[in-house]
């Protein structure tokens, strides 16, 4: 990939610093899922970005107006094993670059060639991602096999939420697939809730806890030309309690349950009980 002289000067001086404090610059690392090529696919996604260093780690910070901030360690990325030709980034653009009270951020999800930095399809969600009470503890890309039809496969993002309380613990992941439009990306399922830990106690026995987990199949009916998503659910309560200087677990039994989600021509609509955040 050739840069424009004044990206270049900013990419030599990361990686001069890098070594000269003997870190690995973002761009050589391997570990960021895609063999190291996040980042200059994110440098062909935001055309004129530069870097910056700030309190928590390595930035890129976009050009134009609004600025956005990329915090290097957060991005997603991943070759599709259902098409290896692609590689598969879900990106949160930070509205500030300092963790504040709120933190705000857009999503952006980036189909991009693996062969070359180039990409090919993208959608933008504005301002989906807050942290306040519940902080967002990861943002993660699910690349199971969301066969819809002969011609379509999904892939999904995952995002965990998490509570910071002690006595009132609090874990849940919702996922949204996503779906090629022509040279566009849209969404075809958003905010439904595949993992739920929860629970309320006095900190040190007695209490009351929740976990509910969701898989995701695809069933043969269609709607729509797009088949139907079937949602089973495993829940289980269970309790703690003093019993003479010991803390007792006791589990009730699990609950089962599977609703089926079709698909209206738009989008596969999550009931208000399956939702997350």
């Amino acid at each position: 990939m050739t840069y424009p002289k004044a990206q270049r000067t900013v990419l030599l001086l990361s990686l001069s610093l890098a070594a000269a404090f003997g870190a690995a610059p973002f761009g050589a690392r391997a570990d960021d899922g895609c063999g190291g090529r996040s980042y200059d696919l994110l440098l062909a996604a935001y055309p004129g970005a530069d870097s910056v260093t700030g309190d928590e780690g390595e930035f890129l910070r976009t050009a134009g107006s609004p600025k956005r901030w990329i915090k290097l360690d957060d991005v997603a990325c991943k070759v599709w094993p259902a098409a290896p030709g692609k590689t598969l980034l879900a990106v949160r653009l930070r509205h500030d670059e300092a963790s504040g009270d709120v933190d705000t951020a857009d999503l952006e999800v980036l189909v991009a060639d693996s062969a070359k930095p180039r990409i090919l399809q993208r959608y933008r969600e504005r301002e989906p991602l807050v942290s306040d009470a519940m902080r967002i503890s990861s943002v993660t890309l699910d690349t199971a096999r969301y066969r819809l039809n002969e011609a379509t496969t999904a892939f999904g993002v995952r995002v965990t939420y998490s509570g910071s309380s002690r006595v009132n613990p609090y874990e849940n992941t919702v996922l949204s697939l996503y779906a090629a439009d022509g040279d566009a990306l849209r969404p075809v399922l958003s905010n439904l809730e595949v993992s739920l830990d929860r629970g309320e106690w006095d900190g040190n026995c007695t209490g009351e806890f929740e976990s509910v987990q969701r898989t995701v199949a695809i069933d043969a009916k269609r709607d729509h030309g797009y088949a139907g998503l079937r949602i089973d659910t495993v829940s289980q309560a269970r309790r703690n309690a003093s019993q003479n200087d010991d803390c007792e677990d006791i589990s009730a039994p699990k609950r089962k349950s599977s609703q089926r989600l079709g698909f209206d021509g738009r989008q596969y609509a999550v009931p208000r009980e399956l939702r997350g955040l």
